[in-house]
């Protein structure tokens, strides 16, 4: 634990803090590719934002900041949102990593 100036705690002075908004992230489809924004991101699911409907079964890529491409299976697609499942689920510290933006910051 780390102490401010005025002698407050703080804990994790690296740590970014958890986004406020939508995560940034990149989105494959065979040749299509985009900029997505994901939403409810867990171990297994994430919901993006995306400028297409790909039919469900549909095998897909996702990439956030400072890791690989991640496959994941769309389950839902409507109204230019996506339901996705990963193919292999998120290691517990990876997640938090990503849900508290601390991938591709240097410390």
């Amino acid at each position: 634990m780390w102490l401010e100036n005025n002698g407050t705690a703080r804990r994790y002075p690296w740590s970014a803090g958890v986004p406020e908004g939508p995560i940034p992230a990149a989105y494959r489809r065979g040749i299509f590719r985009a900029k997505v924004n994901a939403h409810e991101l867990t171990g297994t699911h994430a919901q993006i934002e995306c400028l297409e409907n790909p039919s469900p079964g549909t095998m897909v890529w996702l990439t956030f900041t400072g890791l690989e491409s991640r496959a994941a299976i769309v389950e839902e697609s409507a109204a230019f949102w996506i339901r996705l499942r990963f193919v292999e689920p998120f290691h517990p510290a990876v997640l938090d990593a990503i849900l508290q933006g601390r991938l591709g910051v240097f410390h």
